[in-house]
């Protein structure tokens, strides 16, 4: 299943396409997620919990940074874990593009998703799309807050 984000953040596209690639300053802001270790300066590895309707479930993993364009800022980051209870997983591959925009930087992000477990069985794709594009906008703000944040200092 393939889902698309967007959303703005009010820097320009060089100070958001460094913040964004920092995934240690960063990954306190994907809801649910926690880094647990650097691997090297493109694998990180972590846990995230995600609530789909009734269904809660965390997953253990990691992600890799397998590309990044500095000329068209884009980046692909493959991520894969699985459940802490259960015998599902999830994986994905995820593209990000930064592009400027009237409010700073403009970020679209294609992520083709796979999962197993009781979430593919429960998860219905609406679901799945609307706590995405959830996540997505709570990932937004707190990267837009430290964003300004940092251009203060």
């Amino acid at each position: 299943m393939v889902i698309t984000t967007r959303f703005e953040l009010a820097a320009p596209v060089e100070a958001a396409w460094a913040y964004l690639l920092d995934v240690p300053k960063i990954a306190h802001c994907v809801p649910g997620a926690s880094l647990t270790e650097v691997i090297d300066d493109k694998t990180y590895a972590g846990k995230v919990e995600v609530k789909l309707g009734p269904i809660g479930v965390s997953y253990k993993g990691q992600i890799t940074i397998e590309s990044m364009d500095e000329a068209t800022h884009t980046v692909a980051i493959k991520a894969a874990g699985n459940e802490t209870r259960g015998r599902g997983g999830a994986s994905a591959t995820m593209t990000a593009q930064l592009e400027p925009s009237e409010k700073g930087t403009s970020v679209v992000m294609n992520t083709d998703l796979s999962v197993s477990g009781v979430v593919a069985q429960f998860g219905r794709t609406g679901i799945m799309q609307e706590v995405a594009q959830r996540m997505a906008q709570r990932f937004a703000s707190c990267v837009d807050q430290e964003l300004k944040a940092a251009a203060l200092a």
